[in-house]
């Protein structure tokens, strides 16, 4: 009987470690991706998702035309030059090698051609061609390249030169580039080249095929830049939008096409699937109850410039509340739509959005019979509360 009962106290023994131990288990691994670095982003505020060796300056590969490609972009917007201006390849961009769409020595395209050879298969050539013709010569180029890196205040990145050819002072990281192309996609044609799967190039001749395959296996991709050489391995800088939701990540590091492909998929399903963009007031929403002492009125209604939109844990979505903080150094009077503060979107006590408010009337300074009025009333207010003796 002592026997079974020693027997018995054992196997419960045995069932409470098994049950410890299982307890003490995380329900699920943490999420990681196969990359020597990665970064999911929001290209809206710029908020990071998620991150993995985010920081560390591995090579980019052609991944680098993001800046290359933003530049350009940059330039047309400021009408510095046309999508039809004539960019003529001197030697030397017809000697790069590489990714290329073989142009010859004073082969002559228009910009919007070039640009497409650079975003669909990223021609080097193209690249320099047109960095030569914006420039005058690659090296000033490549000067403004990281002229713009630190404007954009990326720390760790470096360019030396304007393709992603191998370099030792040629790098960047996973989150610089994830700067990069939130700049880029303040440019919304940008989407439009980077999006396209076959085009062709001299009327038709030259067939160009993306290099993003990720295009074709994910349906709400449209972007953005490839990156492949030996000491590089596999990158990827790619975004996707569902509905009004769009999402930036950048992989760096992975062995093959095939793991690039997968980990940019899961990256972005885990941003999708975990996050959602929310629109917590439109703008033009009116906002009741602002103040400001010596106006008149002291208290009016104020509205949105914007859209005060966030993206937010889906979990927390329900959780928003909003507070509106009036500008500190307001000048009176105040014209009918003028900034007078901001209104802020908090979930756990934290600021996740903020957008100005305006004045939808003229405000003007009170006289001073309203001021002393005013302060009389406060002044008993005071008193009856008890605030005076404190």
């Amino acid at each position: 009987m002592k026997s079974l009962f020693q027997s018995k106290n054992l196997i419960i023994l045995l069932l409470t470690l098994i049950l410890i131990l299982h307890l003490s288990l995380p329900v699920c691994a943490e999420f990681s991706v196969t990359a020597k670095a990665a970064v999911l982003m929001d290209p809206v505020s710029g908020q990071v998702l998620y991150s993995q060796n985010a920081h560390a300056p591995l090579p980019p590969a052609s991944v680098t035309k993001l800046m290359t490609m933003l530049i350009i972009m940059e330039a047309v917007a400021q009408k510095r030059v046309a999508w039809t201006d004539t960019i003529r390849t001197s030697t030397e961009a017809s000697k790069m090698g590489g990714s290329q769409v073989y142009l010859r020595e004073g082969e002559e395209m228009p910009l919007k051609e070039m640009f497409k050879a650079i975003a669909i298969v990223s021609a080097n050539d193209a690249s320099a061609a047109v960095a030569e013709h914006l420039f005058g010569s690659t090296i000033d180029f490549i000067d403004y390249m990281n002229k713009k890196a630190k404007e954009l205040g990326l720390k760790n990145t470096h360019f030396a030169n304007e393709t992603g050819l191998p370099d030792p002072q040629h790098y960047s990281s996973a989150y610089d580039l994830a700067v990069i192309s939130k700049e880029l996609l303040k440019y919304p044609e940008i989407t439009k080249y980077t999006s396209i799967w076959l085009d062709t190039l001299r009327n038709g001749k030259f067939m160009l095929k993306n290099t993003n395959n990720l295009l074709r296996e994910y349906a709400p991709a449209d972007g953005l830049k490839t990156g492949h050489t030996n000491e590089a391995k596999f990158c990827l800088a790619a975004t996707a939008q569902k509905n009004d939701f769009r999402l930036v990540s950048v992989i760096l590091g992975t062995p093959s096409d095939r793991k690039r492909i997968e980990s940019t998929k899961r990256l972005l399903n885990y941003g999708f699937r975990n996050y959602k963009w929310t629109i917590v007031k439109k703008s033009g929403t009116t906002i009741k109850e602002a103040m400001l002492k010596n106006a008149s009125p002291e208290k009016f209604d104020v509205k949105l410039k914007k859209d005060l939109a966030v993206l937010v844990e889906r979990e927390k979505a329900d959780h928003i509340k909003t507070k509106l903080i009036m500008n500190e150094k307001l000048k009176l009077p105040l014209k009918s739509g003028d900034t007078v503060g901001r209104l802020q979107a908090i979930v756990d006590d934290k600021i996740i959005g903020t957008t100005e408010v305006y004045t939808p009337i003229a405000i003007k300074e009170a006289n001073l019979l309203v001021k002393g009025w005013r302060a009389l009333a406060t002044f008993f207010k005071n008193l009856l509360s008890g605030k005076l003796f404190n």
